[in-house]
């Protein structure tokens, strides 16, 4: 779909207590009790600025994601089959610590915690996210701000002339590219993937603009915009090959 911003997590056990419980019966139709479901969480992202494909999230992104992604669905691959409904987000938190990000942010990390209604046909599976074998997740979220770190340009609202990952010079020093994603407008899903684990949150797609990439390893930095296009009409995303 266009405009989405897809990342990595990983997830981990949790620990199902009466408040919880309480939780994921608000997403219920009927009254379920802890041997009903199994529970997992999952780091969705931080704000660390490292991200592999330089789209990091600020600590304003985490926050709108922390109330967007209750009541979201898990899936795998993405699929947007109801058939491949596995689970279902009940409850986020933000989990802080005084280190401090590449922007002065304290570091944050938002976890989601996710049920799922134990069935026969989903035993196995269960095993499988138990025994660690399905473990990689992946977002799906639409940014509302994309700042270019060169020239301060939002790519939501037109298109600047520096490509995230890309060198440039500013004040006669190199500066690699970031599209920082400064807020989220949506969440859509989170899902099961096959990529490799990551230490934290990482980008399993990356943002393309529609027109050719500068050649050179190492540009000019330059404020003149060349193109200006609405976001929801003229971003692609391609499947990174691990």
């Amino acid at each position: 779909m266009k405009g989405i911003v897809e990342k990595t997590a990983n997830i981990s056990s949790l620990k199902l207590s009466d408040e919880e419980l309480a939780k994921i019966n608000k997403h219920t139709l009927s009254v379920v009790t802890a041997d009903d479901v199994f529970v997992f969480k999952a780091m969705i992202a931080d704000n660390e600025q490292d991200d592999r494909n330089y789209m990091p999230f600020t600590t304003k992104a985490l926050q709108d994601l922390k109330s967007l992604y209750v009541g979201k669905t898990f899936v795998f691959d993405h699929k947007g089959s109801a058939e491949k409904q596995i689970a279902r987000v009940y409850d986020t938190e933000i989990v802080t610590s005084e280190d401090k990000t590449e922007l002065g942010e304290n570091h944050a990390e938002l976890i989601a915690k996710i049920y799922m209604i134990k069935t026969a046909s989903n035993a196995d599976l269960i095993k499988d996210i138990a025994g660690g074998i399905h473990k990689e997740i992946s977002t799906s979220t639409v940014p509302s701000k994309l700042i270019c770190n060169i020239c301060g340009v939002d790519n939501t609202k037109e298109f600047c002339n520096h490509w995230n990952g890309r060198k440039y010079l500013v004040d006669s020093k190199e500066k690699i590219c970031k599209l920082i994603i400064d807020g989220c407008k949506e969440a859509y899903e989170l899902s099961f993937v096959v990529v490799p684990a990551q230490p934290r949150a990482g980008t399993v797609k990356t943002f393309e603009k529609m027109f050719e990439k500068p050649k050179n390893e190492v540009e000019e930095s330059t404020n003149n915009l060349f193109l200006k296009a609405k976001v929801n009409e003229n971003y692609i995303f391609t499947e990174v090959s691990e």
